[in-house]
């Protein structure tokens, strides 16, 4: 008996909780490294110089001692004297956060804007993108065809003025068969009423 196939998905990343998970890692780890350049930043500015934690476990230590109060803790101590004091670090750790979120923000407009799926919108060229492939006068060409309503094209005129004239020839034929029949009605002599004369015979006396 054999076992009934099984189709592979080609692409194994398409599920909503994995786009989400993969999406949650990634932030995580960019405030993790966010924090971490403050830190190097405050100590080159207040401090000894540039620190960096070396290896996962002096990274693990050093972003909970940021997350405690305590900048520095997990560095060795040649490093320890060259971090800057409270205050700068966590200025330094503020300004990266933000600088960070403001770009994830501008990032996430540019991709829903340009890139957003089941977009009608995605495939339609701007008005810039048609004048630099078109150019405005092949746009001006062909604008009968692009808007026929706004601008009809010289056929369109044509057959519209030799409807209009024949229509203004028949009207105008119309009208002069009509005058013209009345004027001929009028110019008929009408019938007399009057009765004809009654000749009476006179009768002389015997």
């Amino acid at each position: 008996m054999t076992a009934p196939f099984r189709r592979r998905d080609p692409q194994p990343i398409a599920r909503g909780w994995e786009l989400a998970f993969a999406a949650a890692g990634g932030a995580l780890i960019a405030v993790a490294l966010a924090a971490l350049v403050g830190l190097g930043l405050a100590s080159v500015l207040w401090g000894g110089g540039w620190v960096w934690p070396q290896g996962t476990e002096t990274i693990t230590h050093v972003l909970g001692g940021l997350l405690n109060g305590d900048p520095g803790r997990g560095l060795p101590p040649d490093r320890l004297r060259q971090v800057a004091g409270p205050i700068p670090v966590y200025a330094c750790v503020a300004a990266a956060e933000v600088l960070l979120l403001t770009t994830a923000v501008i990032a996430a407009v540019l991709v829903a804007r340009h890139r957003r799926p089941s977009d009608a919108r995605g495939g339609m060229a701007t008005r810039r993108e048609a004048e630099r492939a078109l150019g405005t006068r092949q746009l001006r060409a062909g604008r009968a065809v692009i808007r026929p309503d706004r601008y009809p094209s010289r056929g369109s005129r044509g057959r519209l003025h030799r409807l209009l004239s024949t229509g203004g020839d028949a009207i105008r034929s119309f009208t002069h068969r009509s005058v013209q029949s009345t004027t001929s009605q009028s110019t008929v002599p009408a019938p007399s009423t009057q009765a004809p004369p009654v000749h009476t015979v006179k009768e002389t006396p015997r």
